[in-house]
């Protein structure tokens, strides 16, 4: 039977290939840079060529030369030179190297050889959790999968592309914004918004941030079924708060107009007209690609671990999460001390690493604090002001966002007030664009946003 300490000693290595490649960067220090755009020198196997290659790193990139006396050198201020086999082993490295080395190859040899070890270490890693009392199978899964990934994704070396290339491309894009009239992003089905911020742009970490009973999550739903159903989009839709049912009834009173109440509790019975326009709203949210996932306990590699899925699965084009601060740490990423704003940054920079990775719009609803309502003052059209430092538990959100939109209806604050069926949409912040305010026609009972009449402001609908 193989033991977890056989495994270890044969780790999958290629002795030679790292030889060669220490050798030959001690030669000629131009193997230096491409060497180590694509490893580093904790994919050698020999922990002394793991110190040999940081110390030729560290040279190189110190404006230094690498050769046996300097590496010598350096080695043995760290007090490392008889560990790694002195000067002896040094001046061994340049025997090793072949006459015409193929250094791309020797690269790709130890850097595949450092993949399986990851690789076998993960697992040997899980087999180990798993054997402990009370293993958690959910966690050590979730685990796996984030390792796996991270494992892969070191694979991936993008790096600097040239200008040329880039200047081309942007260059395309520019074109067909000009000849098409508008940019590719998606649009939210609200015109004054879209026309704000050309619509969600892809890797965008979009926030909707409100005060509780504002309609955020109305508002989220609204645009993530103007997108699958005008734009025929794939959509993503994290529920942590609410379950599947509660969306879809929100879903179809809204498409139908239909009193939410009516479905909620059924102390209203539709009439046939009702039943009719609910049936045409199911009809159409059924052929919808909508995927709601409305785990209650979602940690945030979980949840990009599912988004990747559905990704891959079914050609994902936007993801909605709802929402922000309900989104759990576990894992590696959770320490002991940390405050609950550590682990919401830790949340923020994940959905912001999850939009550039998919090269999708990411849109989190999130709770602002009580500071607007304690700050006193109003702007001009009524409301409290609103700062990007009102969300809720971690200024990291207003860092990491793209864009950050804040959500106020008058009518929550002042029962009097003569914006009554008004919502404000205010554009805080846009990474590349306007801010601004834009007001929304809103229709309580459907839990319904829509674009105000052109030039009124009263409760009409377009």
């Amino acid at each position: 039977m193989t033991t977890a300490s056989d495994l270890t000693q044969a780790l999958p290595h290629d002795g030679f290939a790292e030889r060669a490649l220490l050798g030959a960067m001690l030669i000629n220090n131009n193997y230096v840079d491409e060497v180590f755009s694509q490893i580093n020198s904790s994919d050698f196997y020999r922990d002394s060529h793991k110190s040999i290659a940081a110390a030729i790193d560290n040279l190189v990139n110190s404006g230094g030369n690498a050769d046996i006396v300097t590496v010598a050198g350096l080695l043995e201020k760290n007090k490392e030179l008889k560990f790694v086999g002195g000067y002896e082993y040094l001046s061994s490295l340049l025997d090793g190297v072949p006459g015409s080395i193929n250094i791309e190859e020797y690269i790709t040899i130890v850097k595949d050889r450092s993949t399986l070890r990851r690789i076998i270490l993960t697992s040997m890693g899980v087999i180990k959790s798993g054997a402990e009392p009370g293993a958690d199978t959910r966690d050590i899964l979730t685990r796996l999968q984030e390792d796996l990934i991270k494992i892969a994704g070191a694979e991936i070396h993008e790096g600097f592309v040239p200008a040329a290339m880039v200047v081309s491309e942007t260059m395309e894009k520019i074109e067909a914004i000009q000849k098409h009239g508008e940019s590719g992003g998606l649009k939210t089905g609200y015109y004054e918004l879209d026309s704000m911020t050309g619509g969600l742009q892809k890797s965008d970490l979009v926030v909707i941030a409100a005060r509780p009973s504002m309609g955020k999550t109305a508002l989220a739903l609204n645009v993530a079924a103007n997108i699958a159903l005008k734009g025929q989009k794939s959509v993503g839709f994290f529920s942590i708060e609410m379950s599947k049912h509660q969306i879809m009834m929100r879903l179809l009173a809204t498409r139908a107009e239909i009193d939410m109440s009516a479905l909620m509790t059924g102390k209203k019975h539709l009439n046939q007209q009702e039943w009719h326009a609910l049936e045409m709203a199911a009809g159409e949210l059924g052929k919808a690609k909508i995927y709601i996932d409305d785990s209650a306990t979602l940690s945030i590699i979980e949840m990009k671990t599912r988004a990747r899925r559905l990704w891959k699965e079914k050609n994902l084009d936007v993801v909605f999460v709802d929402y922000l601060q309900l989104i759990k740490v576990s894992g590696d990423q959770l320490r002991r001390n940390d405050s609950r704003a550590q682990e919401v940054a830790i949340i923020s920079s994940s959905l912001k690493e999850l939009a550039k990775e998919l090269n999708i719009p990411v849109v989190a609803v999130a709770q602002l604090n009580r500071a607007p309502e304690q700050r006193g003052g109003k702007r001009e059209g009524g409301g409290p002001r609103y700062q990007l430092s009102d969300l809720k538990e971690s200024g990291a959100i207003e860092q990491d966002a793209d864009v950050i939109m804040f959500l106020h209806r008058e009518e929550q604050i002042d029962r009097d007030t003569e914006r009554k069926g008004e919502a404000d949409l205010i554009l805080a912040k846009q990474r590349n664009g306007p801010t601004g305010r834009i007001t929304l026609a809103y229709q309580d009972k459907y839990t319904k946003f829509a674009n105000m009449a052109l030039g009124d402001r009263d409760r009409e609908f377009i």
